[in-house]
């Protein structure tokens, strides 16, 4: 009996004599982080906002607390880094993480031959942004790279109208955070533009995309015509990105009207031109405008009076009639639109083939000479003496 006295003394004081640093589990708590761990090592985190977390610490001796690296120090602290035997309550501090980046502190705790951890980790700022926030295109289109820097997972849209126009084009091997994308040329003469979402946890954040439109325009294939005095039909080509409107000047004019049978293209304006019996020479005009951007074109046209013949032909190249006395005021309507004075032995080459009709205009004409009959050909001298 006396001997196990002696051993239960002798244990009872190697427990007292025992050294004794560790943390309580039980006091874990913080409603600003996520605590774990148990009496050896504990791992605080926290987000990115300013916040506190405690516990307590059981110690048989004197104990220090120190930071692994000291850096830390500028936004995590702890509310005692000494202290003596017993149990004690500490409390660690973090500012706001206001940076992009997680970081990490570590307090090492220390008394005699034992140490503790305490692991500190709060979360970087979650951020979502792009560069650049507006981007400008000319009206040819071309490609650009919108650029995001994102801690976060995040999506890019494109909205389905713009999908048309607008095309990424960069490819999986590329860095995923630089965004290609190629512009097609707008044809319309109204700027558009497309607002790309970048969406993540954190918010969205946009983009917009604006594309100049084609400078207005309208044009027209010629200012001024001549037509024959036995009529003829014209046409008008329209160089235009414009709704086109159309004006005869003047308003009584009855001997110009447009051939609306034959338009097969918005381009293209036909029209046909009365034989002129007024015994006079006369003109009109044609106007072409857009009233919204207030542009316009004329067209003047000027009808002969003389006496004249013509001739078909479905030549290419053909050569005209030859007066043989001298004509100074005669001249040739090639039927293609061309005009031109009377020169002996003239040729003409038409830009497509098919049948044209010829129209020679002049006083004192005979004799005439024909180079070149052709099978099928009208002449027609009915009007060679007026």
């Amino acid at each position: 009996m006396k001997k196990l006295t002696v051993l239960i003394t002798l244990l009872l004081a190697f427990t007292a004599c025992r050294p004794e640093l560790q943390f309580v589990p039980e006091s874990f708590q913080s409603p600003d982080a996520e605590i774990i761990g148990n009496e050896e090592m504990v791992s605080m985190v926290f987000p990115s906002r300013a916040g506190s977390a405690s516990l307590s610490l059981q110690s048989s001796d004197n104990w220090t607390a120190g930071f692994v690296n000291n850096r830390a120090r500028g936004w995590c602290s702890i509310s005692s880094e000494s202290g003596e035997k017993g149990t004690l309550k500490l409390t660690v501090n973090v500012k706001e993480n206001d940076t992009f980046d997680e970081r990490v502190a570590v307090i090492l705790l220390n008394s005699k031959d034992l140490q503790r951890t305490i692991v500190v980790t709060q979360k970087q700022l979650d951020a979502l942004l792009l560069s650049p926030g507006r981007v400008e295109l000319s009206q040819e289109g071309g490609s650009f790279t919108v650029q995001v820097n994102a801690n976060v997972n995040f999506t890019l849209s494109v909205p389905e109208e713009a999908s048309q126009w607008l095309h990424r084009t960069d490819s999986k091997g590329l860095i995923p955070h630089r965004i290609t994308f190629e512009a097609d040329a707008n044809m319309d003469v109204v700027p558009r533009q497309a607002t790309l979402t970048v969406n993540s946890s954190v918010g969205k954040e946009e983009v917009t995309v604006y594309q100049m439109g084609e400078v207005p325009a309208l044009l027209i294939s010629a200012r001024d015509l001549r037509v024959p005095t036995a009529g003829s039909d014209f046409e008008v080509q329209i160089t235009s990105n414009l709704d086109v409107e159309t004006e005869i000047r003047p308003a009584s004019c009855d001997w110009v009207e447009e051939v609306e049978t034959k338009i097969i293209s918005t381009n293209t304006y036909y029209y046909a031109v009365a034989p002129n019996g007024s015994g006079e020479p006369r003109e009109m005009s044609l106007v072409f405008r857009n009233t919204e951007y207030k542009l316009s074109d004329t067209l003047h046209v000027r009808q002969t009076y003389m006496p004249g013949f013509s001739m078909t032909t479905s030549k290419q190249e053909v050569k005209g009639p030859w007066l043989s006395k001298t004509n100074t005021d005669a001249g040739i309507f090639w039927g293609d639109g061309s005009y031109e004075l009377y020169t002996p032995k003239p040729t003409h080459i038409y830009a497509q083939p098919g049948v044209q009709t010829i129209h020679i205009e002049g006083h004192t004409m005979t004799p005439i000479e024909i180079p070149e009959l052709e099978d099928g050909m009208v002449l027609d001298f009915s009007r060679i003496n007026e």
